[in-house]
Order: C-alpha cells, then structure tokens, then sequence
C-alpha cells in the first residue's frame, strides 16, 4: 500500500513552521540556534516568514558588500529550504538584523 492511499491528514502547525523557519535562519546567519526568533503568517494560502536575528559578520560578503548581501542570501536560502522541509508556498520571508554575533570571541 501506497502512503498516498492511506486516508488521513498531515497537520503542520504554525509553531512548528516557525521552529524550522529560526533553525535554517540560524544555519545561513551563522548564529546559535536559540538566536533567530520567528513569527509565520498565512498570505493568501502561502507561507510569509517573519524573522528577527543576529548574524556573524564573518558571514559578509567577500566582495564588500557586507552583511546586507548576507541577509539577502540567507532570505533567499530560508525560503528555499522551509519549501524543501515542508512542502508549503512560501510567499515571503523578511530578516530583521538586531546585531551581530562575534562567534569567534565565545568560543575562546
């Protein structure tokens, strides 16, 4: 028997997407995993990720143009990946830098 033939639903909950939405934001921002905070909206049946966080700046650009560019890759990379984690529409996804992480001096 086939997965697709067994009746029932998958449920996914908001918090469960905004869980996943901070994981992978922490992956690309090169932050701790507790850092990034996440909210998840509904827009017109697609996925609207809202995400607030700090980023390592050795995450920069090396082409010198910063943390911005960073920012925009990591948007770019948590929409993909919450598509790829759980299959939803992802309309839009909005980073928020609050600081910078100096990951490096922690760990010393």
């Amino acid at each position: 028997m086939d997965a697709t033939e067994i009746a029932g639903r998958v449920t996914i909950t908001a918090r469960a997407y905004e869980r996943i939405a901070a994981a992978v934001a922490a992956d690309a921002l090169g932050v701790p995993p507790r850092d990034p905070k996440a909210t998840v909206r509904d827009e017109q049946g697609r996925l609207r990720a809202d995400v607030s966080s700090g980023i390592d700046p050795r995450r920069a650009d090396p082409a010198g143009r910063g943390v911005v560019a960073a920012a925009v890759r990591a948007r770019r990379l948590v929409a993909e990946r919450l598509n790829a984690l759980t299959g939803a529409d992802v309309a839009r996804v909005r980073i928020h830098l609050t600081h910078v992480v100096d990951t490096e001096r922690r760990a010393s």
